[in-house]
């Protein structure tokens, strides 16, 4: 029986990548022995900064595949397979809306945090309480 690969390999790391931006799920890539565990790879996430990075744009890459799906599931339904094809596509949707919220998710995600302290905002309700009675 072989062992699981545990350390970080370039070639690993571009097949991981490539396979989830084609849409496949990390629990069937490291399926097979010859791959890395699940743990493995969260654990080259953490320690890899250049793997983080490469990672994170094919999960989103990913997000795209799996819509991409969805659409082909919609439009390949039959009378007799919708209600199975729309848990398919609601599974996928689900999914799509975790891994890219602001592309697909149903709520808008700010891009980015306003940063006003307390001070700030009464020392700028003061200065506009006095220009209103200033007139």
């Amino acid at each position: 029986m072989t062992e699981r690969p545990t350390l970080f390999s370039e070639a690993l790391a571009a097949e991981i990548c490539r396979r989830l931006a084609d849409g496949e799920l990390l629990g069937d890539i490291c399926g097979p022995a010859r791959m890395p565990s699940r743990d493995t790879v969260r654990r080259w996430q953490s320690e890899n900064g250049p793997f983080r990075e490469r990672y994170a744009i094919a999960r989103d890459q990913q997000a795209d595949a799996l819509a991409e799906e969805a659409i082909h599931i919609a439009r390949n339904a039959e009378a007799d397979s919708v209600t199975v094809c729309r848990l398919q596509i609601d599974t996928i949707k689900w999914l799509i809306a975790k891994i890219a919220p602001r592309r697909y998710g149903d709520k808008v995600v700010p891009a980015a945090a306003v940063n006003v302290s307390i001070g700030d905002a009464i020392e700028k309700g003061r200065e506009r309480v006095a220009r209103l009675r200033e007139g």
